[in-house]
């Protein structure tokens, strides 16, 4: 791809917890209106008896018209987003130096204007700003990542970067378009609605030129939520062979691969690919490794379930509980069943603690 490096490191921050957070995009629904009556058009030829034509209803007066109520200031409306001056500013010091196009007071300008031009345009797919105070399609790529990395998150304010997204994709910005397809795609609405086919079209694109690597790595792992696992595992290597300095999401196309090798029976090259990605393993990467190395290095499966837990997937404090559990009954001596059980009482604690989330 053409654009710089910055510009395919911003949405990466969304992999993080937004593969675990669930965020379903929001597409406007598309209604159809029947084109033709139900009525059987052969039942008027049938009728061979005249009728007197009815008469005209008198006139009467007409309803009285309901009262003008005042329209929800966008203020207000906008007051049930996040887009605030304090949740701007603190994605932007979080992502430590990811957003740099303007400072955080810019950034937050530019989307209040575009959130009241969402809330009170006629579009609710997409938004831009006319004339000068047009926004380019990377600022529009970048506002609508801050706010999905926004917290609380809102279904407002998920609509608005999703619009934001579709402005910058229409605009020709590939970050734009790769991002958007993946989640409309998790959101379970490829292939299924009307206005997204130009998206579609335009993502498909970029995977048949076969040169971006966060393109290809989307499209693999389609295929393999599809359950085409093989086909997805050649997509993921095309993708990590390219010589792509802009490939952001590399330890994503890791990860997918080795779920791909894990579900094609493959589990001595899914160990490779996975413990390639070294520091950068995912939590869920962490999880697979640990589940790959139960029987042949339990101690160093732990440490993984360890580390996928730390790092966000709470669920593995309770299989190190069971695991502590079962070091505790094998255990010959007093001192380490004790140990084992004051692990296995923690663990507990902490998988209690996630379950209360």
């Amino acid at each position: 791809m053409s654009c710089p490096v910055k510009s395919r490191q911003l949405c990466s921050q969304l992999l993080r917890g937004s593969s675990t957070a669930s965020s379903a995009v929001a597409t406007p629904s598309c209604s159809l209106q029947a084109a033709c009556s139900s009525r059987n058009p052969r039942v008027a030829l049938w009728q061979t008896r005249s009728y007197a034509a009815p008469r005209a209803p008198k006139s009467s007066r007409p309803p009285p018209k309901a009262p003008r109520l005042p329209s929800q200031p966008r203020s207000e409306v906008r007051a049930t987003t996040n887009i605030t001056p304090e949740a701007f500013a603190e994605v932007i010091r979080r992502t430590d130096g990811v957003f740099d196009t303007m400072s955080p007071e810019q950034y937050y300008e530019v989307a209040a204007s575009l959130a009241d031009a969402f809330i009170m345009g006629p579009s609710s797919f997409s938004v831009r700003l006319k004339g000068e105070d047009a926004a380019p399609p990377n600022v529009l790529h970048e506002l609508g990542c801050i706010i999905k990395l926004t917290r609380p998150t809102t279904q407002i304010s998920h609509e608005i970067a999703v619009a934001m997204w579709t402005s910058a994709s229409e605009m020709g910005y590939k970050p734009s378009t790769i991002s958007l397809a993946r989640d409309v795609f998790r959101a379970g609405a490829w292939g299924r609605k009307a206005q997204l086919r130009k998206l579609e079209t335009r993502f498909r694109q970029i995977v048949s030129e076969g040169k971006d690597g966060d393109a290809l790595t989307v499209d693999g792992e389609m295929l393999y939520e599809q359950g085409q696992h093989g086909t997805a595992a050649k997509v993921l290597e095309r993708a990590l062979a390219l010589d792509d300095p802009s490939f952001e999401w590399e330890h994503h196309c890791q990860l997918c691969l080795g779920k791909s090798y894990l579900k094609l029976g493959k589990p001595a090259e899914a160990k490779k690919v996975l413990e390639d990605m070294g520091d950068n393993c995912s939590p869920e990467g962490h999880a697979e490794l640990a589940d790959l190395l139960r029987t042949s290095d339990p101690e160093k499966s732990k440490q993984h379930r360890y580390l996928a837990a730390i790092n966000g997937k709470l669920d593995m404090f309770r299989y190190l509980a069971e695991t502590a559990f079962e070091d505790e009954a094998r255990a010959t001596d007093a001192g380490s069943r004790k140990d084992h059980h004051l692990w296995a009482m923690e663990w507990s604690r902490l998988a209690d603690l996630k379950e209360k989330v």
